[in-house]
């Protein structure tokens, strides 16, 4: 014969399972859900590309300040949203700035005094080449078009 020894299951309660004094079970681990890059603002009261340039809040000041460079990135990265080229995701998007500022020649520098302006007047060409190549296929010739 075998020496074979079944077990019975042993269940657990609430009595048999006793906490340290002072500690309270954990009810698993509390995700902080990403809001979407759209959303930003509204949370946390200014646009992403100031927490990611690390202006803090002097980038609205008269003397110095960013606003308007950080309103032109601002409305750019909307517009590819809401077109649809880009995910309204912050990682989307900051993956977007770094592209942009190896394409100028920024990947190493520091100062956000030289970034965000360089970014800025990038953005204006990337606008007015669009506008250009808009105008190009809308009066384009009937003789182009076959």
């Amino acid at each position: 014969m075998s020496d074979l020894t079944f077990r019975t299951k042993v269940e657990k309660t609430a009595e048999t399972e006793v906490l340290p004094e002072g500690k309270e079970p954990t009810r698993g681990a509390e995700a902080q859900v990403e809001v979407p890059y759209l959303d930003y603002e509204k949370q946390h009261g200014h646009p992403y590309p100031v927490d990611y340039f690390k202006l803090g809040d002097s980038w609205q000041d008269h003397a110095g300040g960013f606003a308007k460079e950080i309103s032109i990135i601002e409305e750019y990265l909307q517009k590819k949203i809401e077109m649809g080229e880009l995910a309204n995701d912050r990682g989307v998007i900051e993956k977007k700035l770094r592209e942009m500022e190896k394409i100028n020649n920024l990947k190493d520098e520091v100062r956000a005094v030289v970034k965000v302006p360089v970014l800025a007047a990038y953005i204006k060409f990337l606008g007015e080449t669009e506008k250009i190549k808009f105008n190009l296929r809308r009066y384009k010739s009937e003789k182009d078009k076959i």
